[in-house]
């Protein structure tokens, strides 16, 4: 045995042992490690679907809030008068807004007005008893601590689990005395629950727990379940439970209480165990890793015996080192000798000629991902957010909003393809959008057929109100043109207003740039009570614009969710004002 395999011998034999210990224990800290990750992921997705699921009910509680504290409704629980039915109460309202339960009780717990609406054979039927039983005067679903207070979860009806909301009814600034509830109810059927799965793309399946059918593996869970929900204290909440099926499938459960705090329906998700397959590749990987690191070493050992090809090696080691300091791919090293290590060198350089391509082409990408962040975002927030990741809300005091619809294009959908029409949309939004480029305006969103853009923001202007309403009139003259090239109907319907709004970036994914505010919802009801081809500003806009702008009084108009409201039609400029530069921008309408 020559010194060379006795080296070999000494240094294999305590690495393996070593690497024995090193792989048992890592093994056991990956596989903790993995499983906690298992869990933390299922607990997320979990909580994904319990989110959908809570939004749909939170959106049901907003509409039912609205239609509860609105004067009409208030108004009709003493009167009965059955306009309000045929004007709000249609087969088409009950479809659009999606219900399949409508009732209203006084205070007395007298049911005023009850039906049941099926949205496949789109027939009216009786209130389900079930639901009437539950809306007497001693009930706890007509019973509200405070005006502010509603009740809102599920109960079963015929069988069948139902989203329900009940709130006071009160006057539309929201003050009392209560009438009576009003309550909304939307059947979580088929096509809610693939819906709710779609958007979480995940298995989900809902069991109610009254049916008596649930096999025993699932009366087991939900004892489990019930028992931490009673544990925790607090039967409004919802609880999870993530059990291993076998080693495919990990199963999730979540418990729902009821409208009373019981137990409802459990919610059961299927999630492939994709963390745990790849802890086990991370264990035979391991394995490999430090068995292949056991060889490296042995042979690194070896290698020391000879000290020209290790002043080889280091030359070469300090060579790339420096080129890793300099940060300069176009250096090359140099090795001597037309061996392996001369081919490494080789190798080397031609390595570091493929990151020298790959770097350039890579700034060019990062450039043109930087360009299409700012024909996303405005400049200031696309750097703050390439700066700090994240992009703080806004407050600004002085914000004028514009909201336009085009009026005719529900017309023309009906003649014309979808390509071409929206190849028209598209012709006419960037005719709007190149004036909002030249008035310096910030466009904020397109839903649809309408449209949105505001001044004033993210950088503070004292024109803002001027530059929205020289938007409006040019916007007038692209749908004049657009009718004048293409011969069909078309007008838009335009809102404006002034006032406060809070402005941020939503979300990490597919984000926008967005505004909140009470302003806000004024300019959208502006536009959505206005009337085709005008344009309707609120007081505050007027009383910025009145020496400028020739405006028509409309009179006080009811605005839902503000009651009445001083209204102006704007018509356009005034003789005697003085000129504007910002006329002079609007006077270049872009052609279609």
């Amino acid at each position: 045995m020559n010194l060379r395999q006795k080296t070999l011998l000494l240094t294999t034999l305590p690495l393996l042992g070593l690497m024995a210990i090193l792989f048992g224990s890592f093994s056991i800290i990956l596989q903790r490690s993995y499983g906690r990750l298992e869990q933390q992921d299922a607990q997320r997705n979990l909580q994904r679907v319990d989110e959908a699921l809570a939004g749909d009910l939170a959106q049901m509680q907003s509409l039912t809030e609205d239609w509860a504290a609105w004067n009409d409704t208030y108004a009709f629980v003493q009167d009965r008068n059955p306009d309000f039915l045929e004007s709000n109460l249609s087969k088409y309202a009950l479809e659009s807004l999606r219900l399949n339960a409508v009732a209203l009780v006084n205070r007395d717990g007298e049911l005023v007005y009850g039906t049941g609406y099926d949205v496949e054979s789109r027939t009216f039927s009786p209130l389900p008893a079930d639901l009437a039983q539950q809306l007497t005067a001693n009930s706890p679903l007509t019973q509200f601590p405070n005006l502010a207070y509603h009740h809102q979860g599920i109960v079963t009806v015929d069988g069948q689990l139902m989203l329900v909301v009940v709130e006071p009814i009160l006057r539309s600034d929201a003050t009392g005395p209560s009438r009576g509830a009003l309550l909304m109810g939307r059947y979580l059927n088929a096509d809610m629950v693939d819906s709710i799965a779609l958007r979480t793309r995940l298995d989900l399946q809902i069991h109610p727990l009254d049916q008596g059918k649930l096999p025993d593996y699932l009366l087991a869970i939900v004892a489990t379940l019930d028992q931490m929900m009673r544990q925790g204290g607090d039967r409004d909440t919802t609880t999870t439970l993530v059990r291993p099926q076998n080693a495919d499938i990990l199963s999730g459960y979540i418990l729902w209480p009821d409208i009373y705090g019981a137990p409802g329906m459990l919610l059961e998700v299927a999630l492939p165990r994709d963390i745990y397959h790849q802890g086990q590749v991370s264990r035979h990987y391991l394995g490999w890793s430090l068995l292949g690191s056991c060889v490296a070493f042995t042979g690194g050992m070896l290698l020391l015996l000879d000290r020209v090809i290790l002043r080889r090696l280091l030359g070469l080691s300090q060579q790339v080192q420096h080129i890793g300091r300099s940060s300069d791919l176009s250096e090359r090293v140099q090795v001597q000798g037309t061996d392996e290590l001369h081919q490494l060198g080789d190798r080397i350089n031609a390595m570091l000629g493929e990151l020298q391509i790959s770097n350039e082409k890579l700034a060019e990408e990062q450039q043109k991902a930087e360009q299409l962040l700012l024909n996303i975002l405005p400049a200031a927030i696309a750097g703050e957010l390439m700066q700090t990741k994240a992009s703080i809300p806004q407050h600004f005091d002085e914000v004028t909003i514009l909201f336009a619809d085009i009026v005719g294009f529900t017309s023309l959908s009906h003649h014309m393809s979808p390509i071409k029409l929206v190849d028209l949309l598209n012709q006419i939004f960037s005719a709007f959008d190149s004036l909002a480029e030249q008035l310096s305006l910030e466009k904020i969103k397109t839903i649809g057929d309408a449209y949105m853009v505001a001044a004033g923001l993210p950088t503070l202007r004292h024109d803002h109100a001027a530059a929205i309403a020289e938007m409006a009139l040019a916007m007038q003259q692209v749908a004049t043109s657009f009718q004048a090239e293409t011969g069909e109907p078309l007008e838009i319907r335009i809102g404006i207003n002034t006032g406060v709004v809070v402005a941020g970036v939503i979300g990490t994914k597919k984000f926008i740039y967005d505004l909140w505010g009470d302003a806000v919802n004024v300019a959208s009801r502006m536009e959505s009570s206005g009337e085709p081809g005008m344009i309707q500003v609120t007081a505050a806009t007027y009383e910025r614009l009145k020496d400028q702008y020739v405006f028509e009084p409309r009179g006080r108009i009811a605005v839902k969710g503000r009651g009445e409201m001083e209204t102006y039609w704007l018509r356009g400029h005034r003789a005697d004002a003085l000129f504007c530069p910002l006329r002079a921008i609007a006077l270049e309408t872009p052609a279609l």
